[in-house]
């Protein structure tokens, strides 16, 4: 008797082993049920979300809560108000912004359409930064410019875009662009300038050049801006752990 006791005790044990381990696999993450599966009725059936989708939900929502816990959206820290008409801001998730313009001229000297996508990071961790795209409509000219840091203050020539100003001759268009600073205290100028090379050294620009000085210099950001309290909360913030989430 007591064998056979024995030998029933170890058939259930091993059944209820096996059912263990197969229930396992069918909540196992990585394994997605099939939608063509019709052994379960659809009422149970549940779909399961990659650990790392899972991931990038979790940071997504966090980070979003971060901002609106810290100051509203990237946008708001550049007072878009203060902005020229012919541009608009948007937040580029999660800590860094994008500007878009596009300026019309009506001059003598200069009649064209420019657009500019201004790509600002002030919360790098090698430092604020920011990129550009000048586009001009005439000529169909393209120009990129990246990787402008914290530190830099510079006028930069398009390549083919120039006025002809009688008494002074070929002023080239530029852009100018300078970031200074820290997160808390970040000194931006970005736009368009004019600059005509007298000499070696000398260098005549639109601010001085009668005529042109009522278009350019013409700026998308100038003034002190600051994102210290977001930038911190980015460096603080920990990475998520993978998680799976299950969808019923």
């Amino acid at each position: 008797m007591s064998v056979r006791f024995s030998l029933v005790f170890v058939v259930v044990v091993s059944l209820a082993c096996l059912a263990f381990v197969v229930e396992g696999r069918l909540l196992d993450p990585a394994v997605q049920a099939s939608s063509e599966d019709t052994t379960e009725p659809s009422h149970t059936k549940k779909m399961f979300v990659s650990t790392k989708v899972a991931s990038s939900k979790l940071e997504s929502f966090v980070n979003s809560t971060k901002l609106e816990l810290h100051g509203g959206t990237m946008c708001e820290h550049i007072n878009p108000d203060d902005l020229p008409e012919e541009c608009s801001c948007r937040d580029d998730w999660p800590f860094s912004l994008v500007i878009e313009c596009l300026k019309t001229f009506n001059s003598t000297y200069f009649n064209d359409t420019i657009g500019m996508k201004i790509d600002l990071d002030p919360c790098n961790e090698d430092g604020a930064k920011l990129s550009l795209d000048v586009t001009e409509m005439k000529h169909h000219i393209e120009y990129p410019i990246a990787g402008v840091r914290a530190g830099e203050s510079k006028n930069i020539p398009i390549p083919g875009l120039a006025m002809i100003v009688p008494g002074i001759g070929n002023v080239g268009v530029d852009v100018a662009v300078m970031i200074a600073g820290n997160p808390d205290m970040l000194r931006l100028k970005v736009g368009l300038n004019a600059c005509a090379q007298l000499s070696t050294d000398h260098q005549l620009c639109a601010s001085a050049i009668p005529g042109v000085s009522n278009i350019l210099p013409w700026y998308v950001l100038e003034g002190d801006y600051s994102f210290g309290d977001v930038c911190q909360t980015n460096s603080t913030s920990s990475d998520s752990e993978e998680t799976a989430i299950l969808i019923a």
